[in-house]
């Protein structure tokens, strides 16, 4: 969420709704598909956007793992991403289609021996033990990663705020929260039931 928009949007105020009914016959009382509806305002113009955001683990067994899906349209265009398909599909005897995401890790050993170093899946954590290391080394701070380079608690903060938002909504029956933000304007430090 925050990679994103960083100075140029906040989120504002956030709706929930969900779908149950698997995860209740089994007996467990939570949700089996969440969306949540954000309001987002321009930093310069205070103009309105509008995001949807959906998450569900009852998803039926597809090609991929789990369907990512990012769609954009603004007034001059639209962006629309598969994340979950890359370009690549395999198919074999006995095995059902699949869309693979090469990308993020190589399973099969390269002459009997672990071959994934390069995939974003093994890259990701080791610049995060990197930025560890330089971090408890005095090389450099905590804040010098709030660039976007890794998810730190000042790149994540909005989206934070936004799932707990998600929450307080869902548990609200739906009500409409708002986020509140500091004398900055860009760091939440609450969140309040909407007043219609």
């Amino acid at each position: 969420f925050k990679s994103c928009s960083r100075g140029i949007a906040r989120p504002i105020r956030v709706t929930g709704t969900s779908s149950t009914g698997v995860a209740h016959s089994k007996g467990m009382k939570t949700e089996d598909s969440i969306t949540l509806t954000v309001q987002w305002e321009n930093l310069n113009d205070k103009s309105l956007g509008c995001a949807v955001y959906t998450s569900s683990w009852v998803a039926p067994k597809g090609d991929v793992h789990s369907q990512q899906r990012f769609f954009y349209m603004g007034t001059n265009g639209e962006i629309n991403v598969d994340q979950a398909h890359r370009g690549m599909t395999v198919a074999q005897d006995g095995k059902p289609f699949a869309s693979v995401n090469p990308l993020f890790m190589k399973y099969t050993p390269t002459n009997g021996m672990f071959s994934g170093q390069g995939s974003y899946g093994v890259k990701s954590f080791e610049c995060f033990v990197d930025a560890c290391r330089a971090v408890n080394a005095g090389e450099k701070t905590v804040q010098d990663y709030d660039d976007g380079s890794l998810a730190t608690v000042g790149t994540t903060v909005q989206g934070t705020a936004i799932l707990e938002a998600g929450r307080l909504s869902l548990d609200a029956d739906g009500r409409p929260m708002d986020i509140v933000y500091g004398e900055d304007g860009h760091t939440p430090v609450g969140i309040k039931p909407h007043e219609f």
